[in-house]
């Protein structure tokens, strides 16, 4: 973790000692073209992104911790083609399962999000976005279900392929 830190904070001090030979301000050429793969790392799972245009994209998602497994589609809207960050909003909708000490079941999830993707280089991209999430569980043994609403946050760093 000691590792992890470190390697943030002489991200953001080198963007700080240096602004205008920042990767932040190189604004041409840092938006993903149509046709375009990305492989990302999420907390805590892998995505694999397609950019269908300049202003939309979609992505697959897998993630997993603690006895639940989520996979599903994300539908990515862009605001702006050329900016940095590229902001965005969007769709998602994931099959989920889970299994307890006592308990084992799936269901679905389906949510809205807005965020936004910093490139700090051509190919690698900081990724953050937020938003309302519909969690529907059903429990298999005892036929419990439990549904409702929360809040997502996404995280994760994008290897996009030129």
């Amino acid at each position: 973790m000691a590792g992890f830190k470190t390697l943030i904070a002489g991200l953001l001090l080198s963007l700080i000692a240096s602004p205008y030979d920042s990767p932040l301000f190189a604004m041409e050429g840092t938006a993903p073209s149509a046709g375009n793969w990305a492989l990302g790392a999420i907390y805590p799972g892998a995505a694999l992104k397609y950019v269908t245009s300049g202003k939309s994209a979609w992505e697959l998602r897998a993630q997993s911790g603690s006895g639940i497994f989520a996979i599903g589609p994300r539908y990515y809207r862009y605001f702006t083609r050329d900016a940095n960050p590229r902001l965005f909003f969007g769709l998602e909708a994931d099959y989920i399962t889970f299994k307890g000490k006592e308990s084992k079941g799936a269901g679905f999830a389906g949510g809205a999000f807005a965020g936004g993707e910093i490139f700090l280089t051509k190919q690698i991209g900081l990724l953050m976005d937020f938003g309302p999430v519909y969690v529907n569980l059903k429990e298999n043994d005892y036929s419990q279900s439990d549904s409702g609403m929360d809040y997502m946050v996404n995280m994760g760093i994008y290897w996009h392929f030129r």
